[in-house]
C-alpha cells in the first residue's frame, strides 16, 4: 500500500508521504516466522512496558496483603509462584486487550501517524482474525485464572467488562485514562485474592466491625493506583495529541492541552498524598513511607519538572523508563513493611 492511501485527504495533504511498512529486523519479531509477525505486533510482545504496567497492580496486591498480615507465613517461595500466574496471565490478558482496543480503533489508527501501520490498521489482519486472536488470548488467560482462588475469578468479572469498555470510552469521554486506571488497578485486588482466598470475607468483616482505617487504606492505595495510570498514560497520549485531536480521538491529554503539565503535577500530588493516607491508615512503618511514598514523589517530581512534553520521544522514555521508578518505589516500600523493617 502506499505511504498515504488509508489517511483522510486533509491528513494527508499536511504531511510528508510516509514510508512503506518493513518487517522487524531485530529483536523477538525478528526471529519468529513472517506469518507470525502481525499477531505478535497485534500482541505489542515486543514493547513490553504495558505488561510491566499491567502487572504491578497485581504485585502491589500480594505485598500489600503480606504487609497486613504480618502473622500469615508467606514464604518467598510463595509469593513467587502466585506472581509468575499472574505474570503470564498478564501477559495473555494484555495482548487481548490490546487486539481488542486496535480492532475498535482502527479507522482512528489510520489517521494517527505513529499507529497507522499496526497490522489491523494496516490490513495486515483481518478484523476477523483480530477478534479471533483476542478470543484465543482471552481463553489462554482464563487458564492462568482457573489455578488461583475464585476470589479471583469473580474480581475478573467487573475488570473484563471494563476493558471491553475501555475503546469506545475515548469516544464519548474526555477522559477515557480515568476508565483505562479502574480497569488496571483493580490488579491489585486480584493481587491480593491470589494468596487470601478469603478476601471478601476479610472485606465483609471489616465492614461489619466498622473498622474504616483499614477500608479507607484499601481505598486509598486502589486510588494512588488510578492516579498513576492517569499520569503514565496521559504522557503517553502526548505523542499523538495533535493526531488525535484532528480524528476525534477523545483524552485528557487532548482535554488539558496546553496545561498538561499542571495536570501531571496535581495528579502525582494526589498519587503521593493517597499513599501516604494509605500508609498512616494501616499503620505501616517509615521504611513504607520512604521508600513508597518518598520514592514515588521524587520519581514523579523529576518527571514533572524535566520532560518535555512537546517532545514524543521525551515522553515515550519517561512512559517506559517511569514505570520502573515509581513501580519499584512502590513495591520496595511494601517489601520493606513486608518484612517488618519499620
Amino acid at each position: 500500500m502506499s505511504g498515504t492511501s488509508d489517511l483522510k485527504p486533509d491528513y494527508a495533504s499536511q504531511h510528508e508521504p510516509l514510508p512503506e511498512y518493513t518487517p522487524p529486523r531485530s529483536g523477538l519479531l525478528a526471529h519468529i516466522p513472517a506469518s507470525w509477525v502481525p499477531f505478535g505486533e497485534l500482541s505489542r510482545i515486543d514493547k513490553p512496558t504495558g505488561i510491566y504496567l499491567f502487572f504491578f497492580p497485581h504485585l502491589f496486591g500480594t505485598l500489600y496483603e503480606t504487609a497486613c498480615n504480618p502473622k500469615w507465613v508467606y514464604t518467598p517461595s510463595h509469593l513467587l509462584h502466585k506472581n509468575a500466574i499472574l505474570l503470564v496471565g498478564t501477559i495473555f490478558f494484555r495482548a487481548a486487550a490490546c487486539a481488542w482496543n486496535d480492532n475498535m480503533d482502527c479507522e482512528y489508527d489510520r489517521q494517527v501517524l505513529r499507529c497507522r501501520l499496526r497490522p489491523i490498521a494496516r490490513r495486515a489482519i483481518t478484523p476477523s482474525q483480530g477478534h479471533l486472536f483476542t478470543a484465543l488470548m482471552t481463553v489462554l488467560a482464563l487458564l492462568c485464572l482457573y489455578v488461583l482462588p475464585k476470589v479471583c475469578w469473580a474480581i475478573s468479572v467487573p475488570s473484563i467488562a471494563i476493558l471491553v469498555l475501555y475503546p469506545f470510552a475515548k469516544r464519548f469521554t474526555d477522559y477515557p485514562q480515568v476508565i483505562l486506571g479502574v480497569q488496571v488497578s483493580m490488579g491489585l485486588f486480584m493481587g491480593m485474592g491470589a494468596i487470601n482466598p478469603t478476601l471478601f470475607e476479610d472485606l465483609e468483616r471489616m465492614f461489619t466491625n466498622k473498622d474504616e482505617e483499614k477500608v479507607l487504606a484499601i481505598v486509598s492505595l486502589y486510588m494512588a493506583n488510578i492516579c498513576w495510570t492517569i499520569v503514565y498514560d496521559t504522557v503517553y497520549a502526548q505523542q499523538d495529541i495533535e493526531d488525535d485531536a484532528r480524528a476525534g480521538v477523545r483524552s485528557m491529554a487532548v482535554r488539558f492541552q496546553g496545561s498538561t503539565r499542571t495536570l501531571l503535577y496535581v495528579v502525582s500530588l494526589l498519587q503521593v498524598t493517597l499513599l501516604v493516607a494509605c500508609g498512616y491508615w494501616q499503620d505501616f512503618g517509615r521504611g513504607y513511607m520512604v521508600m513508597a511514598c518518598g520514592g514515588t514523589i521524587t520519581s514523579l517530581g523529576v518527571m514533572n519538572t524535566t520532560i518535555d512534553i512537546s517532545k514524543p520521544s521525551e515522553c515515550l522514555w519517561w512512559f517506559k523508563n517511569g514505570c520502573w521508578f515509581v513501580g519499584l518505589s512502590m513495591s520496595l516500600g511494601l517489601c520493606l513493611e513486608g518484612l517488618g523493617l519499620r
